[in-house]
């Protein structure tokens, strides 16, 4: 058996060694850790020469570890943990001193969060650790109950916010009055001109990425008022599954977040573009334009909640404008 040169293994690598096995997907792990796709890829084939074993054997639906990969992922597991037990001891802040917060926001949004939001952490002198999940069905009801200390929705209107629970403060973000068509960047319909007409004579994803309500999406009510036909490939609920979906199928799908390019820039296999203003016009003339809240329970008393629910509003704010 061949020697192995440890030495040579970054900790970026094995990071992206970890996730992979635990996402099966590149697509994935690009959106995670927030680097380009192809990245992670040059990343695996390094990591793949050190060991000197594949890791992964490529499938239709994701990566699948191998054998060898079941062995070392445990062993590379550890070594993350004992690297974020060694920040902490260089901050000089333990487990005590901080207070941890649930986030619960769309994949599609906090994207760039992660690293924007330690950097805000770090600079204002803050003792905080977060965990960032992706908006559920059941993300309101942790929200209510405390689970999740705040969380980032879609909704027509704050009524409909409010009629959750009574305690639920809900702070609108944006109007996401805009709608974004993704597609394969070698699609069809990028070579013809792009209207709701055309969207619809193309398979559809049907995309709730971050709606409180869950429910026919606003293109799927749009074309039964207007008695268009759609062709509903499958409903996802995250850009996770959208990717791996318009990927396979050369479907369509259209979104209401500017956002969309922040990951659209690291996966060159796709396509985003902003339908025109005459046409969204069009779409919400008998649909409601929905809002993206933060909402939280009232009730939550954690110390620097204030400070971290403004930080997120200012990082939604730039990462929508």
């Amino acid at each position: 058996m061949n020697s192995i040169s440890f030495s040579n293994l970054d900790l970026l690598s094995i990071n992206i060694l970890v996730n992979l096995y635990e996402k099966k997907s590149v697509t994935k792990v690009s959106i995670k850790l927030n680097i380009s796709a192809p990245k992670v890829s040059r990343c695996l084939k390094h990591t793949r020469e050190v060991l000197g074993n594949e890791l992964f054997i490529r499938k239709k639906h994701g990566l699948i570890p191998n054998e060898f990969a079941d062995k070392v992922y445990p062993v590379a597991k550890k070594i993350l943990v004992c690297c974020s037990e060694l920040q902490k001891i260089n901050c000089g802040v333990t487990n005590d001193d901080l207070y941890h917060f649930e986030i619960s926001a769309p994949d599609i949004i906090s994207f760039p969060f992660p690293k924007l939001l330690l950097s805000m952490i770090h600079s204002e002198k803050e003792n905080i650790s977060f965990n960032i999940s992706q908006w559920g069905r059941s993300s309101i009801d942790d929200v209510i109950s405390g689970k999740t200390d705040f969380g980032i929705c879609s909704s027509d209107s704050d009524d409909v916010v409010g009629s959750f629970d009574k305690n639920l403060i809900s702070i609108p973000l944006a109007k996401l009055e805009s709608l974004y068509l993704i597609c394969d960047h070698n699609h069809p319909l990028l070579k013809k001109n792009i209207n709701l007409n055309s969207i619809a004579n193309y398979p559809y994803v049907e995309c709730n990425i971050g709606s409180l309500v869950q429910s026919r999406s606003k293109f799927q009510e749009y074309c039964i008022q207007n008695a268009m036909e759609l062709d509903v490939e499958v409903e996802v609920c995250g850009a996770y599954s959208l990717f791996d979906c318009l990927r396979e199928r050369n479907a369509v799908t259209l979104l209401p977040f500017s956002s969309i390019y922040n990951v659209i820039n690291s996966m060159p296999d796709f396509h985003a573009c902003r339908l025109s203003k005459v046409e969204v016009e069009h779409f919400y003339t008998n649909l409601s334009i929905p809002t993206l809240y933060l909402v939280y329970n009232r009730n939550n008393q954690k110390p620097n909640l204030p400070w971290l629910v403004d930080a997120i509003k200012s990082l939604v704010n730039s990462t929508l404008n």
